[in-house]
């Protein structure tokens, strides 16, 4: 089971779950994405729920990236890591991961999708604090084809790692779209970094996996794992999204001095 953080808010009644502890499990967490940077696979084995202090790493696997004609074996750095020399980013393609442990193998395949341009970001003031600022995030959604997007703020070159703005355009295919961002204040003057993630299908649904796990908290049940799009029954993620940026200052509020 992946770790999760639960916050306990009252001390007045005990309740107890059977969180019953499965055999140890093989996690594969990797992204690839337009963002021509090292790609890299962390590979670890699931703990218990009482038993998440320390996470085994996996250092012995065969690890193999495919796309187009490129097959590469990936180098291990220790520590659970594996790292590529060649994967170049090339939207729209396919890209397949399969890791092999003892005799366990383990295969999943996404496509790279584009990334889609961010046209606009404006700020206007907070609903419930008038110091402060929300954003604004505006862009053209492409039409007849789904998307599925994430949102992450950049304050000052810092973001929460926890923070998940999750959408689709279910409702607004081929439109622009205009998403306020409400639960995040910035100041005027801030350095703020946008950036809008498109994801793939099943990345989208495991960090929407991630997000309901933590926003739910203790009136959820047992925690779960989020989907994973991996064959062979290994736990995680390989996920793929398009990013694009866009860097704004944060203006003076308007009618203050």
């Amino acid at each position: 089971m992946l770790p999760f953080l639960v916050v306990l808010w009252s001390c007045e009644e005990v309740i107890e779950v059977d969180l019953k502890n499965e055999s140890p499990k093989v996690v594969i967490e990797s992204f690839i994405t337009n963002v021509d940077n090292p790609f890299l696979v962390k590979i670890t084995k699931s703990q218990g729920f009482f038993n998440q202090s320390n996470f085994s790493t996996v250092n012995d696997a065969s690890v193999q990236l495919e796309y187009l004609l490129v097959k590469e074996k990936l180098l291990g750095k220790g520590n659970g890591y594996y790292i590529s020399q060649k994967a170049k980013p090339v939207p729209g393609s396919d890209y397949t991961l399969k890791v092999t442990t003892s005799d366990e193998t383990f295969c999943a395949t996404v496509e790279l999708p584009r990334p889609v341009p961010i046209d606009t970001v404006y700020f206007q003031p907070a609903l419930f604090e008038s110091d402060s600022l929300n954003v604004f995030v505006g862009f053209r959604d492409p039409a007849a084809i789904e998307n599925y997007y994430r949102i992450r703020l950049y304050r000052n070159r810092r973001y929460a790692v926890n923070d998940y703005f999750m959408m689709t355009d279910a409702f607004s295919d081929g439109e622009k779209i205009v998403a306020p961002v409400y639960y995040r204040n910035f100041a005027p003057g801030d350095t703020v970094i946008v950036e809008l993630l498109n994801l793939e299908r099943c990345t989208w649904r495991y960090f929407k996996g991630i997000s309901e796990s933590i926003q739910q908290g203790v009136n959820s049940q047992a925690p779960g794992n989020p989907t994973s799009n991996f064959t062979g029954g290994a736990l995680g993620i390989f996920g793929a999204w398009g990013s694009s940026t866009y860097r704004i200052i944060a203006p003076r509020i308007t009618g203050k001095k």
